[in-house]
């Protein structure tokens, strides 16, 4: 049974974020967008992660989109994907989950820059999800901005994604034992 780790991502940080924590958990997971995955195969899977960039203290909305979709976009700053479902409406299509889960997401520093991955959590034990960490935040810093997916993304915040992967690896073997 696979892990997944399912993001929703603007400019590419959540996506390179969920890739990391999937390389860390090992060949079982597989980092996936909301557009290509349908929620209700999820009764498929052994451990579920999500995240999503933290918008408004919350999980991104249409409203909050529009707004993205009208920043800056040339050569030099990458354009935002608007056009991928929704976080909050990929997890309302999830079924009943007898499984662990968990959340993270990306987010700028301060009092603003929290609460997609509680947001994500919240969702998850509404279906029947376990906690299987506490979620995690990985920083971004709009002065990174550039044409490349990751761009805004803080230096180490990769590799940070990648040992939590690990250490959610050995939590599941935990459980399973």
């Amino acid at each position: 049974m696979a892990i997944w780790v399912v993001y929703e991502s603007l400019w590419g940080n959540t996506a390179a974020i969920a890739r990391a924590i999937a390389e860390g958990i090992g060949d079982e997971a597989v980092a996936v967008s909301t557009a290509d995955t349908d929620p209700a195969d999820a009764t498929s899977i052994r451990a579920l992660i999500a995240g999503a960039p933290v918008h408004g203290m919350s999980l991104p909305t249409s409203q909050s989109l529009l707004s993205a979709a009208g920043k800056k976009a040339d050569e030099s700053h990458a354009a935002p994907r608007v056009d991928e479902p929704l976080m909050r409406t990929w997890l309302e299509g999830l079924p009943q989950l007898d499984i662990p889960a968990t959340a993270f997401d990306t987010r700028v520093r301060g009092p603003l820059g929290r609460g997609a991955a509680t947001a994500i959590i919240r969702a998850e034990s509404a279906k029947g999800c376990t906690l299987l960490a506490q979620p995690k935040g990985f920083r971004v810093d709009f002065r990174n901005a550039g044409p490349d997916e990751a761009d805004l993304l803080k230096d180490g915040e990769l590799a940070k994604a990648r040992a939590w992967g690990q250490q959610l690896a050995t939590s599941l073997a935990a459980a399973a034992a």
